[in-house]
């Protein structure tokens, strides 16, 4: 699965991930500083746990509505192109409810963290 904007996801109900979605909407997202410039400026081995990872599980969900309109506004006004996409692949929105939540940024093992912890994080600037 892609991360798109707004925590929302554009799916085709043919695909092999959706399939297995809709018999079971489980799932986990990991993501990696090593997927920016960050560890190689720091020096950090991608693999290592200064080269932070986040872990994100829950279930993924079909939106409808109001969470449809929202979703579809959010990704089209940063991906226009979008908007010539084939209607015939069946595509739907969906969003990721994020149930737990593991860190790995140091040595020692993953933190857990919750969700209303993970959304109530500041973002990091780079300044300057």
């Amino acid at each position: 699965m892609s991360v798109k904007d707004a925590g929302d996801e554009v799916l085709k109900a043919v695909e092999v991930k959706c399939v297995s979605l809709q018999v079971n909407p489980q799932a986990s997202l990991s993501m990696s500083l090593a997927q920016t410039d960050y560890c190689r400026q720091q020096g950090f081995d991608p693999q290592s746990p200064l080269c932070a990872h986040i872990i994100l599980s829950g279930s993924v969900v079909q939106v409808n509505g109001t969470e449809a309109e929202f979703a579809k506004k959010a990704l089209f006004s940063r991906h226009p192109e979008m908007i010539d996409w084939p209607s015939d692949h069946n595509w739907f929105f969906a969003k990721f409810n994020i149930t737990q939540v593991w860190v790995l940024d140091y040595f020692g093992g993953v933190k857990t963290v919750t969700p209303d912890e993970y959304f109530q994080a500041a973002p990091h600037r780079k300044l300057g």
